[in-house]
């Protein structure tokens, strides 16, 4: 079962992967997603998470539902981020996605909110 937390760690906290082999690792070459009504393609997805990676010492994920039927994804979670200078954000995140056959991400549609 393909896994948000997972992808978020992979992407945004390891050290032992390339932006690039954290990104091919969880989606798919024509992988697009959204984010609060903002569409980007792959390309932008790559350059969006090696941006984050400079400025995020690490972060935690909640997962507090998730499920898969078929190729469909759905899933809520809190991210905890702790940037670099020390400050954290959290956001909850709502998402709805389509998984390819090989178990990787094709589309993912998130809405999301800033917590306290």
């Amino acid at each position: 079962m393909p896994s948000i937390a997972a992808a978020l760690h992979d992407l945004l906290g390891s050290n032992d992967l390339t932006v690039e082999q954290a990104v091919a690792r969880h989606v798919t070459d024509d992988y697009r997603q959204s984010t609060d009504g903002v569409w980007i393609d792959r390309a932008a997805y790559v350059q969006q998470i090696a941006q984050l990676r400079g400025f995020i010492e690490r972060i935690a994920v909640e997962v507090k539902g998730e499920l898969t039927e078929g190729s469909h994804y759905a899933e809520r979670h809190i991210i905890t981020v702790t940037r670099r200078d020390g400050g954290t954000a959290a956001q909850e995140v709502f998402l709805f996605g389509e998984v390819a056959a090989d178990g990787r991400f094709a589309q993912l549609e998130e809405l999301t909110r800033q917590l306290p």
